[in-house]
Order: C-alpha cells, then sequence, then structure tokens
C-alpha cells in the first residue's frame, strides 16, 4: 500500500533492511575474499550469543521464581488491606520474618519499603473505591466461542464487577455475524458488570489504517460521554486494551489495583502481565507450541528486566496517561508496543512498565490445516517484527526529546539491537556459521582458524544449549493438564518438540523479520494482518496450575 513519505522518513524505513543485507552479503563476501575475518567474525557473534544465552537463562530462572510465587498471592486480599497502612506494614513485616525464600524476602522488602515511603508521604490509607476497570476488547470476526471464553473469564473474576466497564469494539466491515455476536454476549454478560458498551467503528475512517489501533482509539473516544454521564471522570480510570482470546488471571484486576495505587507515579506507568499461549497449546502442532513458548519466555525475561519491559499484547494504563498523547495511533500496525514509546515521549522519559508476574493465557496459531497453521504463525510474526515501522517517527523524537541522554540511548540502542538481531541472529548462527569452511578455500580450511571454526563453534552453541534445558523445564510445569482426548504420546512431543528450535528460530524468527524490514525498506508497507483464532476443543487456559487463584 503506497503512503507518501518525505526524504527523511524513507531514510529511516531503508535502514533496518539495509542494516540485514549488509551482514547477509557482507558474510558471503568475507567469507570468499577475507575467510579469516569471517571466522573470527563468527566466533565473536557465536560467543556474544553464548552471553545473552546466559544472561536470558539467568532472568528467566529469576522472572520465573517470582512469578510462581505472586500467583500465590491474595491481591484482593492485599488492596483491602492498603486502606490501613500503618497495619498493612506490620503484616508485610511479619510476612517477611516468616519468608523461607530469597524471592519472597526480596518482594516483602520492597513492598515494606513502598509502603513506608507513602506513611513517609503523609498518606495513612490507599482506597480503591472511587477506580473503576475499563475493559476494552477490540475485535474484528472472532467467533462467538472465543470470545464468550473471554468474556467467561472477565466474569469468573474476583474484582468488584460493580467496578468493571465492558467495552465490546466491534468493525463495521466484519459483518452481520459480528453483530449477532456483540448481541449475544451482550445479553449475557451485561447484567453482570456495572456498564457493558458495544461501539462500532465505520470502515474507511480518514488518517486511519485498517486496524486495531484505529479501533480502540474510536471505541475510547464513543465512550468518554457515557463517563461523564456517569459521573466518572478520567483520572478514576483504568484501560485495559485486551487481545479478543484473552484469558484473564481471575485476581488480574486486583493485582493491577495494588500495583497502581502503591506506585510512586501511578499514572505514568502501564502494567504488564505475563502471556502465556495456553488457551489451544494441545491442539496446536509441535512446531507451533514451540514457537508459543518461545514468546512466552522472551516476555519472562523481559519482565525481570523493568528498564527493557514495554507494553505488548494486552495489558493495562491509564485513561489519563492514554488521553494526554492522543490515544492509539490510527496509521500504526503494532500499536500494543508504540503506546509505551508515546508515553515515554510525552513525559519526556519519565514513563515506565511496571511488571504484575501474573499470567493472561492467549490462543496459539491454530487452523484447519497443519499448514495454514504454519502459514498464520509466519504471518503473525512477520507483523510483530514490523514494528521497524516505528523508526520514522520515533527515533528523531527519541533523539530530540527530553528524556535523560543515557536512558534515551540506551532505550534507542535495544530498540536498534532487538530488531536487527531478530533478523540477522539466527540466520547467521544455523546458515552462514560454516560458510568460510565452504568458499574460503583449501587454503583457508588448512589453517588453524579454518581447522579450529567448527570445533570453536559447535563448544559455544553446546554450551547456549545448556540453558535450553531448563526452558523446557518451564514449559513442562506451566502447561495445562493433558485433555482427555489425547493419550500420553501427546505429553512425550511436549519434551521432544524442542528440536525444533533451529528450524523455529530461522523459519519463524529471522525469515518473518527480515520480510518485514525489507517490506519497509521498498515502501511496501503491510496492514494489520488479525490472527484468526480456532479452537478443536477445551479452552485449557484456565485449567493452568498457575490460573487456578492458589491461595
Amino acid at each position: 500500500m503506497y503512503r507518501k513519505r518525505t526524504k527523511q522518513e524513507r531514510f529511516w524505513e531503508i535502514l533496518p533492511g539495509l542494516q540485514f543485507w549488509v551482514v547477509f552479503f557482507g558474510s558471503i563476501w568475507l567469507s570468499y575474499y577475507r575467510p579469516v575475518w569471517a571466522a573470527l567474525f563468527i566466533i565473536c557473534f557465536d560467543l556474544y550469543w553464548v552471553m545473552k544465552a546466559v544472561n536470558t537463562a539467568s532472568h528467566l530462572i529469576a522472572a520465573y521464581k517470582k512469578f510462581r510465587f505472586c500467583v500465590t498471592i491474595n491481591w484482593g486480599d492485599y488492596v483491602e488491606r492498603l486502606k490501613d497502612l500503618p497495619a498493612f506494614e506490620k503484616f508485610l513485616s511479619d510476612k517477611k520474618a516468616a519468608a523461607n525464600t530469597l524471592t519472597s524476602r526480596h518482594f516483602f522488602k520492597a513492598e515494606i519499603k513502598a509502603v513506608n515511603a507513602k506513611i513517609l508521604g503523609g498518606r495513612l490509607t490507599l482506597d480503591n473505591s472511587p477506580y473503576y476497570h475499563l475493559i476494552l476488547i477490540p475485535f474484528s470476526d472472532e467467533s462467538f466461542e472465543v470470545l464468550d471464553s473471554t468474556f467467561q473469564a472477565l466474569s469468573d473474576s474476583d474484582y468488584p464487577k460493580e467496578k468493571m466497564l465492558l467495552v465490546l469494539a466491534g468493525e463495521q466491515r466484519a459483518g452481520e455475524a459480528s453483530r449477532q455476536a456483540e448481541g449475544r454476549l451482550k445479553e449475557k454478560y451485561g447484567p453482570r458488570f456495572f456498564r457493558f458498551f458495544v461501539t462500532c467503528h465505520p470502515d474507511g475512517l480518514p488518517g486511519e489504517i485498517k486496524g486495531k489501533s484505529a479501533n480502540a482509539s474510536y471505541a475510547i473516544n464513543q465512550i468518554l460521554p457515557e463517563l461523564e454521564k456517569l459521573n466518572i471522570s478520567v483520572p478514576q480510570v483504568l484501560v485495559s486494551n485486551f487481545d479478543s482470546d484473552t484469558i484473564v488471571h481471575p485476581e488480574y484486576f486486583s493485582r493491577v489495583m495494588y500495583e497502581f495505587l502503591l506506585a510512586e507515579k501511578p499514572y505514568r506507568q502501564s502494567y504488564q502481565p505475563v502471556a502465556v499461549y495456553n488457551n489451544n497449546i494441545w491442539d496446536s502442532p509441535a512446531i507451533i507450541r514451540v514457537v508459543s513458548v518461545s514468546n512466552s519466555f522472551w516476555q519472562f525475561t523481559e519482565s525481570s528486566r523493568p528498564d527493557r519491559l514495554r507494553t505488548f499484547s494486552s495489558h493495562t494504563m491509564t485513561l489519563k496517561a492514554l488521553l494526554e498523547v492522543g490515544l492509539w495511533k490510527k496509521d500504526i500496525v503494532n500499536e500494543d508496543g508504540y503506546i509505551f514509546w508515546q508515553c515515554y515521549l510525552r513525559y519526556n522519559g519519565d514513563y515506565r512498565v511496571s511488571p504484575l508476574f501474573i499470567p493472561i493465557s492467549l490462543d496459539t496459531c491454530l487452523a484447519d490445516s497443519t499448514w495454514q497453521t504454519m502459514v498464520n504463525q509466519y504471518k503473525q510474526k512477520r507483523r510483530w517484527a514490523y514494528n521497524v515501522e516505528y523508526y520514522p517517527q520515533l527515533i528523531p523524537k527519541l533523539l530530540k526529546s527530553g528524556a535523560p541522554l543515557w536512558d534515551k540511548i540506551y532505550k534507542l540502542y535495544q530498540y536498534v539491537e532487538g530488531n536487527f538481531n531478530w533478523a540477522t541472529a539466527s540466520i547467521l548462527i544455523v546458515i552462514l556459521g560454516r560458510l568460510p569452511l565452504y568458499l574460503g578455500g583449501d587454503a583457508f580450511n588448512q589453517s588453524v582458524v579454518g581447522y579450529n571454526l567448527p570445533k570453536i563453534t559447535v563448544i559455544l552453541l553446546n554450551t547456549a544449549l545448556i540453558f535450553l534445558i531448563f526452558s523446557v523445564y518451564v514449559n513442562l510445569v506451566l502447561l495445562p493438564p493433558r485433555p482427555k482426548k489425547y493419550s500420553v504420546w501427546r505429553s512425550i512431543m511436549m519434551y521432544l518438540q524442542w528440536v525444533f528450535v533451529p528450524i523455529v528460530s530461522v523459519i519463524f524468527g529471522s525469515l518473518p523479520a527480515v520480510e518485514a524490514q525489507t517490506r519497509l525498506m521498498f515502501g511496501q508497507y503491510l496492514e494489520f494482518w488479525v490472527t484468526p483464532k480456532a479452537r478443536k476443543g477445551e479452552n485449557t487456559g484456565r485449567s493452568m496450575r498457575e490460573m487456578r487463584d492458589i491461595k
């Protein structure tokens, strides 16, 4: 699709794709003309990735431990205890004294510090009663069954329903089947919540692309007059923008409210759960399960590094911040990530994403055939990798922003390095790593470097694979129970599926990123692609142990 761009914007659009192709063809050129240089580059790159693997594994372990602890807390009770901060401080101190793990002791120590800060600031009580959760569910043509499970999970949440307002945001272009689903959902769930709104986003409004961001922004604008009629002010509202297949943890909204009330600057942060893909994971093919679990692991590791954490998929933020940045941009594909940058720029770096360490469950890619499932998964990953669309708007604004210099430089590095490695790493490691041996000639193969190159790379990569063991363990303990329709063989495949990691890293990692960056490079702009949602049996997201509201 053609879009008018300035020369400066085209420069930034070309840059990510140009980086990849320079490295790709440069590696081939060096392997032929300077094989020693290429070999040294490959060894250094492999070593860099071993160090990243060690670092990622350590963060995954830390995040998983905190996750396992946080899902055992009765967050509704903690929210109630915030109404008497001195008593809550005593409660936390007793908990800390009785804590038997390092993770729990660190948690209670941090919470005591946050409570004491409020008390020293003159606050003796934090009351959740003035606040409302506005839950936004944009959808297009998803089935009633998918949406029904989403609303059932919301209905089953522990948070007071008189403080929850639901917005089912449909698309005009979706047709009569979607209108019927809206009617059935409102009839079934409307009486269970304080308010249930239905909006219909018109097709083809000026300045918009067809996508979730335009629909969500339109829905919020439609709801603002309704909030005014209800005498609900903007600062009283927290907005959860959920994908249509989101199954929330029973205490999700209590967890958000606790974090919001105790935050130093509650209106300067978003609230991010850990996304796991368990709704239909037993029904999806093995190679797709590896992709989905890898997505969850990325969320875990990023949650343990708040300086790197960005909004992703379903999350919560304040309506105040959302309106101050002008809602979601209507001409961007990946609105879930860019809304963080909008806030970061608007507040000159004074904005963060707070990790919640409790889960939401989403669908894996699943279609009628394995081939179509893999096609859909590729398209979904390509859409995510298309976050390079931020380059023309984000980088110039980030460089000129009033954010602290080192913070914005660090975040710029994270963004650029992340997209570069997304496209490049797997191809360099899996495909190009042995090129010097094939193109360097007999002289190189008989040299010390040529002789040791395959040995060194194998040692480095095997070292990295050791850390895959813990990943397999986490995957297995997070799985919901196996449906009765499947035999033990299906469970065995949950172990064997990890042999697909090299294939997954290239086909569903690097290649969609390369395509996304190359399309942007040549001005072949992508539209928002709605991942089809399908179920072939029961929704197992709620049966996962960590979703069962453990006390």
